[in-house]
């Protein structure tokens, strides 16, 4: 299976002119993140079962992308004298010294160090993400934890053994928290380093992207990116990422992916309100359902004219061939509007649930 990693996506989108001393600090750095912190929630002098295990997949997707074998040498050798004869042992790396090295690797020519650094953002993208991955596994998995810990509360003690004070099921709850605040910890990290490194990027739900300006991250994208996390929000969360890979591709059809994860968002709070009536054609009928009065205007009047008019104006031209017309393209500032617009739209409509 192909693996979608950093260093395709923006193969055209120049990062790093050449290797500086931030890139080598930001590479160390991260080399200590995507390790034991990463995957054990702290630092530690060996390397875990647990950490090997768990970058093995994203080591062995990496390396299949990138064409090698291994992204460091597996191996290392050492010589020994014995009665007048010299002999050379081999050694096996762990899998968390060949991912050290090959993210700490200095470039051949520091003047042309930009796909260089664009693997090893591929590397950190994909640890990032599959720990991910493995946490909403264990979020979905947390209703069906805690009712197992609950009823071995409830249950009649046996044995000789002494029950320690304190609730399972609490200390199942206790233990998914820590998880998934520790993980939000390091993606703050993880974007406060990468702003250390003038790399113009951020991460935020599994992926790594061209960062907005820092008013635009702060007050619509982090907060959009939050919202989207939980599954409901899939969709939404998938479209805009699509949109703004497309933007960072100059893809003409950037802004249109964007409106699309806006009409989503709609689409699924109208579902779960329950004032989808089957009846709807398009986007226009369920903005209608969120301004009805008989639905409490979920929104107002003249907000559903705003929406309506970004369906019209910005995506339609998109959704349907031009003919012998030209064909539809915004300018950069508009597909950026078009993008931010669409986020600050669906922030808002969440909020509102």
């Amino acid at each position: 299976m192909i693996t979608d990693i950093f260093s395709r996506r923006y193969k055209d989108v120049v990062i790093r002119s050449q290797y500086f001393e931030e890139d080598r600090r930001f590479m160390n750095q991260a080399a200590v993140m995507v390790l034991d912190p990463l995957w054990m929630g702290q630092e530690s002098d060996k390397p875990s079962d647990y950490t090997e295990q768990s970058l093995k997949p994203v080591h062995d997707a990496l390396a299949m992308e990138l064409g090698r074998e291994s992204l460091s040498d597996r191996w290392w050798f050492s010589k020994r004298t014995w009665n007048g004869n010299t002999t050379t042992d081999s050694h096996a790396y762990s899998l968390s010294k060949i991912c050290r090295n090959f993210l700490t690797k200095l470039p051949d020519n520091l003047e042309a160090a930009d796909s260089h650094v664009k693997d090893r953002l591929s590397f950190i993208e994909l640890a990032f993400q599959y720990r991910l991955r493995a946490i909403q596994r264990a979020n979905l998995e947390l209703p069906a934890r805690i009712t197992e810990a609950e009823r071995a509360d409830a249950a009649p003690h046996r044995g000789p053994g002494i029950r320690l004070p304190g609730r399972r099921a609490d200390g199942v709850r206790a233990s998914n928290a820590r998880m998934n605040e520790t993980f939000a910890n390091l993606v703050d990290e993880l974007n406060q380093r990468i702003k250390l490194a003038n790399y113009p990027l951020s991460f935020h739900n599994g992926m790594l992207q061209l960062a907005l300006d820092d008013t635009v991250t702060a007050q619509v994208a982090k907060p959009f990116w939050a919202l989207v996390s939980t599954p409901i929000w899939k969709n939404v969360d998938e479209q805009i990422k699509e949109a703004i890979d497309r933007r960072d591709r100059a893809d003409r059809t950037a802004a249109f992916h964007a409106v699309c994860a806006l009409e989503s968002a709609i689409k699924i709070i109208s579902d779960t309100k329950g004032w989808t009536t089957s009846k709807e054609k398009g986007a226009s009928n369920y903005i209608d359902n969120l301004v009805s009065e008989k639905n409490g205007r979920f929104i107002d009047v003249w907000e559903s004219e705003m929406l309506k008019s970004m369906f019209g104006d910005v995506r339609n031209p998109f959704a349907h061939g031009p003919g012998q017309g030209p064909m539809p393209k915004l300018s950069d500032d508009q597909t950026d509007w078009a993008i931010d617009t669409s986020m600050s739209w669906i922030k808002s409509l969440i909020r509102r649930m």
